[in-house]
């Protein structure tokens, strides 16, 4: 693979992982969706217009597959919380936060810790083509939950949460291995 077709794509990466922005009250749910789509087709874009201008030799070969990688896991886990989270804020859903019930500071940042370990293991089970293990994640995270699940209001913004960042690590994850050919 071209490391050029992939710098578009990191730079973005790198800036919306280090910069995730908060959602508030003007950019909500469907609008950050819409951006992020938009932002990252643009990245591919410009990276399939760089990427003919060098011809890369096997070592660049190399690295543009290292670049590919790096970019999905930095993706997936950094940026992964804010479109997670715009998922729950879509307006449709009307689903709580946890920073609004009672949860301390500690349960939210390891909520998204959890997140973001769940999608780096999802994303590297798809990558080795082993599918089927992506559903024993969700049944050991269910487990962990169980009691915690029979408050109907958690167990569907639960659910939501877990098959968005699901959503977000295959999805990731079945364009990689397409690029990755």
């Amino acid at each position: 693979m071209n490391p050029l077709f992939v710098v578009p794509l990191l730079v973005y990466t790198l800036a919306a992982a280090l910069w995730p922005g908060q959602v508030d009250g003007r950019r909500r749910g469907a609008t950050v969706l819409i951006v992020e789509a938009i932002l990252v087709v643009v990245a591919l874009a410009v990276g399939t217009f760089l990427a003919p201008l060098v011809v890369p030799r096997a070592q660049g070969l190399f690295w543009g597959r290292v670049g590919l990688l790096a970019t999905g896991y930095l993706y997936v886990c950094g940026r992964g919380m804010v479109l997670v989270r715009a998922v729950l804020d879509l307006p449709t859903l009307q689903m709580r936060r946890d920073e609004d019930r009672t949860a301390s500071a500690i349960d939210v940042a390891r909520g998204r810790t959890i997140g973001a370990l769940e999608r780096a293991l999802a994303l590297t089970l798809v990558l080795l083509g082993e599918y089927a293990a992506v559903g024993w994640i969700i049944a050991a995270k269910s487990l962990a939950r169980f009691k915690a699940l029979e408050d109907r209001e958690f167990a569907e913004y639960f659910l939501i949460g877990t098959l968005a960042s699901f959503l977000l690590a295959l999805l990731a994850g079945l364009g990689m291995r397409l690029l990755l050919k």
